[in-house]
């Protein structure tokens, strides 16, 4: 008897990746050719670009019913794009990945032979990064070791969106629906059972990268909310600081009387009052700035907008 076609959804992002998608579409069709025993769906997602992307997908959807196209009404977030996406998965599993072919697809048989093993998700961790500037490097590396330990472990160092999921896993995901939305955080906060596959990035194919265009200020901003979005550990770092400067009071004075007493040195004093002061007005104001960043996310999360807006599709 002949076994059943397993099938899969591939999902993918496109901003403004002209350059990229025809031999995306290539590479991906290459992979199709060689996996015999699967049944594949292709869904791009056209996140507002202003270049022939959505055309692109266009001609290639109506060649190919198994392509099927979505239109964006202007770019949102990378991630909610893909949640779009997820949100239209039908199949067995489904992968996610970026369209710059920077995420390889011929790890995408690598991903099938650990699903194949029992595995409910296979992520790529990426192990070599080259073609991005050292600053840039130096600030995931800093991202993932602070999201390794305040998520107590939960998400694991240098993983990519780029991975394999199944039915059970990405049915567990689109059924979370915050509005900011960090996939690497929510597909380890779901569990099941994973398995890691490490690749190297290669160099984009063509266009420049989004994200290495992006400011270092937009970077660092997006990188704390995905952080404060999966730990409310830095809240405790708040109230471990009040703490610290009430108990740390009375010997402050303590030191500053005796200090005059022994010295009456008005310069002395001073220079003790000023740099407490100081200390205090650090403390206090980083403390606002942490509770106010919970307090955006808060906002953004009752507002209860949604998180994409579809405008066009094609082969839904």
């Amino acid at each position: 008897m002949k076994r059943k076609a397993i099938s899969i959804d591939i999902i993918t992002s496109a901003f403004n990746e002209e350059q990229c998608l025809p031999e995306f579409f290539i590479q991906i069709n290459n992979v199709i050719k060689r996996e015999k025993l699967y049944k594949f769906r292709l869904i791009v997602i056209d996140n507002g670009s202003s270049d022939s992307t959505w055309s692109i997908i266009t001609a290639h959807a109506m060649s190919n019913q198994q392509i099927v196209g979505l239109k964006m009404s202007r770019n949102f977030a990378f991630d909610n794009a893909l949640s779009c996406g997820l949100d239209h998965a039908e199949s067995d599993a489904a992968i996610i990945m970026a369209s710059d072919l920077q995420d390889p697809p011929e790890v995408i048989h690598q991903f099938l032979r650990a699903y194949e093993s029992g595995y409910n998700q296979v992520v790529a961790k990426v192990i070599k990064r080259e073609t991005v500037p050292l600053v840039r490097r130096i600030l995931t590396s800093i991202f993932y070791k602070m999201a390794h330990k305040l998520t107590n472990r939960m998400i694991p160092e240098f993983v990519s969106d780029f991975r394999l999921l199944d039915k059970k896993t990405y049915t567990a995901i689109r059924s979370m629906r915050e509005r900011f939305r960090f996939l690497r955080g929510m597909s380890s906060w779901v569990g099941f059972k994973t398995f890691t596959i490490e690749i190297i990035r290669p160099a984009r194919f063509g266009g420049k990268s989004k994200w290495l265009g992006s400011s270092l200020l937009f970077v660092i901003s997006r990188a704390i909310k995905n952080l404060l979005s999966f730990s409310s550990l830095p809240l405790s770092w708040v109230s471990r600081f009040s703490l610290l400067v009430l108990f740390s009071f009375p010997f402050f004075l303590i030191l500053l009387i005796s200090l005059s007493l022994k010295h009456s040195a008005d310069f002395l004093n001073s220079s003790i009052l000023i740099a407490f002061g100081l200390i205090s007005y650090t403390t206090v104001m980083l403390s606002i700035g942490i509770i106010a960043q919970y307090v955006g996310l808060i906002y953004e999360e009752v507002k209860q907008r949604p998180i994409y807006i579809i405008d066009e599709q094609i082969n839904l």
